[in-house]
Formats: structure tokens, C-alpha cells, sequence
């Protein structure tokens, strides 16, 4: 949850710094436009540009920047830049006129745009006022009374509503982003349950569709042997005729059991449907581990009751590839199964490949 929240949270933020620069870019090109067209000082113009170049930066620098305090510390270097800027023009001009009165409004009302932290929110809140106020007021007569303390009460009781939009926001901002995560958990575990096959525990052919190549180059290194079989249990239609098909169910379920467990992060088993399953093993040896999966299924209860009943055995077909290739696993499939197929046409153990087939007594 911590790490979901995270990493929401920083894309959030990133977004907010970015829609708040760009508002402010918007604003001084407007700003300078109009100063330019109403003949106003250059100290408008020069004012207008390092902040609409300020704000370039820091619409592209957000691109980049992934740290949660470093896109934070962006927001609030605009913000504080924005409020100096605007005192120091008020002092090159020596009036503190309703146009600059509106910007500082503006730039208070622009800080629910990013979606800070509330401490943040008033850390931010707390040092624009000290700077707006202090840089203001330093210089004694310099400004009407009456401007001071009209702002006064704008930058106020923008604070205030400010506050309360921004901790509303938060509170809701959590129960979303827990929302999100139970909603997004729930998905993942909706769509691996329509991957696994329900009796077996094996994943199932819309995984093998859909997901096994992608996993297969993200979770083996370069260089490794991916081996591929295909399997499975002699005459499972007459199995199922002689003892039922809970017994062939029980049989399937263990061996489905088994190779999970012994495959775990090395391998996937993948039910194909009926009897039939394939293997894709990234380790040495998959004879040897198959042989001792079938080892297991002799100590459950399934094997004990068939015992001296019927003989019944696995055939299999092995095929390997480098992970360094492209993968076809439509080509590994047909491979192994060419292989099985002559596993189960095969009358005596001597007469198979040892290197390309297999055959096990359950």
C-alpha cells in the first residue's frame, strides 16, 4: 500500500507542479502582452519574462525529476520566485495597484492546483505571507495603508479557504488512493484466477496466451536454457472408466500440486486441458525433475489406493531452446509433443530417447 501510494502520489504531484507552471506561463504572457500594449514600464516586461521563464523550467525540469520532496521543492521555489517578484515590483514602481493585488490572489488560489501534504500546504501558506508581508512593509510610507491592509485580508482569507481546500482534498486523496489500491489488488487477483486452471493450481492456456513470453524474458537471464515438455498420464480415459473420475480428478490435482511447488520461481505448469500439461523449466535437468515429482505422487493417498490395482504411467516429450533467442512457442510446443507422441507409441523403456523423451510409473 505504502509503495502504491507512493508512487500515485508522485505522479500526482508532478502533474499538479506542471498545470500550475503552465497556468503561470499563460498568466505572464498575457501579463506581458497587455503591459506591452498598454505602454507600461520595462520593469513589467522584465518581470513578465524571468517569471515566464521560470515557469518553463519548471515545466520541463518536472518531467524528469522523480523525487516526491525534489517535485515539491520545484512547486514551492514558483511560488515563493512569483511572490518576490511581485513585491519587488511594487517597489520599482512604488504603487501596490489592484493588478497587483489580483496576482498575489492568484497566486494563493494556484496552490490547491498541487496536491501537497498538509504541513506542506501550510509551510508554503505560512512562508508566501511572511515574504509578501515583510518585503511589503519594510519600507516605511512606502505604500497607502489602506492597499496594505486590503491585502492583508485577501492574502487571509485566501489562506484560510486555501486550508480548507487543500485538507479536504488530502482526507479524500487518501480514501482514493486506498480505493485505487483495493480496486487495482482485486483486478490482479481477478485476472491471475482466470489464468489458473481451478482443479490443478497449473496456470491455463489464456496465461500461456497472454502472459508466459512476457514472463519468461523478464524472469530468465540472458544465456539460460529454457527446457519445455509435454506431459501426460497413459490412458487417463481408461483410468477414469476403471475407478471413476474422482480418482483421475485426484490424480490430476497432484501432479498439479507437486510441479508447482517443485517448479516454484524456476518453471511454469501450464494445463493444456484433459490429462495434458507442458512445462517450461529455465534450470538442468528436467528428467531428473520430473522423476522426482513423480516420486512424491507415490507417497498420496491416490497412488496408495491404486496400488497393485493398475500399473499407470506418464510419457513425456522434451524440447530446449537458448533464452537468448526470439521464443516460438508454438515451435517448442510442436517439438515436445512430437517427442511425447513417440513416448506413447513406444513399447519398452530402452527404445526411448533419453535426451527428447520419458516414461514414469505413478
Amino acid at each position: 500500500m505504502d509503495g502504491y501510494a507512493e508512487q500515485q502520489l508522485s505522479t500526482d504531484i508532478r502533474q499538479g507542479v506542471q498545470i500550475m507552471a503552465l497556468l503561470s506561463l499563460v498568466i505572464q504572457a498575457t501579463a506581458a502582452v497587455l503591459a506591452w500594449y498598454s505602454g507600461a514600464g520595462s520593469a513589467y516586461l522584465y518581470t513578465n519574462f524571468v517569471l515566464g521563464t521560470l515557469s518553463l523550467h519548471v515545466l520541463i525540469s518536472a518531467n524528469y525529476v522523480r523525487d516526491i520532496q525534489a517535485l515539491q521543492m520545484l512547486g514551492m521555489v514558483l511560488l515563493l520566485v512569483t511572490a518576490l517578484a511581485i513585491s519587488f515590483l511594487a517597489h520599482r514602481v512604488g504603487d501596490l495597484h489592484v493588478g497587483m493585488m489580483a496576482a498575489v490572489i492568484m497566486l494563493f488560489i494556484s496552490i490547491p492546483v498541487v496536491p501537497w501534504a498538509l504541513r506542506e500546504a501550510l509551510t508554503i501558506i505560512g512562508l508566501t505571507y511572511g515574504l509578501l508581508t515583510a518585503s511589503l512593509t519594510s519600507v516605511q510610507g512606502r505604500f497607502q495603508s489602506d492597499a496594505i491592509w486590503a491585502l492583508q485580508l485577501l492574502i487571509i482569507g485566501s489562506a484560510i479557504i486555501v486550508t480548507i481546500v487543500i485538507g479536504r482534498n488530502t482526507f479524500t486523496r487518501k480514501q482514493d488512493i486506498r480505493s485505487q489500491f483495493q480496486l487495482e489488488n482485486a483486478r490482479k487477483e481477478m485476472e491471475l484466477l482466470s489464468m489458473k486452471d481451478h482443479l490443478t493450481g497449473a496456470w491455463n492456456r489464456r496465461y500461456l496466451e497472454k502472459r508466459l513470453v512476457e514472463t519468461l524474458n523478464s524472469c530468465c537471464s540472458q544465456g539460460k536454457t529454457l527446457h519445455v515438455a509435454v506431459l501426460d498420464v497413459d490412458d487417463f480415459k481408461g483410468i477414469n472408466d476403471q475407478f471413476g473420475h474422482d480418482v483421475g480428478d485426484d490424480i490430476l490435482k497432484g501432479l498439479g500440486e507437486i510441479f508447482v511447488e517443485m517448479l516454484a520461481d524456476d518453471g511454469w505448469f501450464i494445463r493444456l486441458g484433459g490429462d495434458e500439461f507442458q512445462i517450461f523449466y529455465c534450470g538442468d535437468g528436467i528428467q531428473e525433475l520430473i522423476g522426482k515429482a513423480i516420486a512424491r505422487l507415490h507417497d498420496m493417498p491416490v497412488a496408495k489406493k491404486l496400488h497393485g490395482k493398475r500399473t499407470i504411467t506418464l510419457s513425456a516429450g522434451f524440447t530446449s531452446t537458448n533464452l537468448g533467442n526470439p521464443i516460438d512457442l508454438n515451435g517448442l510446443y510442436k517439438a515436445a509433443d512430437e517427442a511425447l507422441y513417440h513416448a506413447k507409441n513406444s513399447r519398452t523403456a530402452p527404445d526411448l530417447d533419453p535426451d527428447r523423451t520419458g516414461k514414469w510409473k505413478l
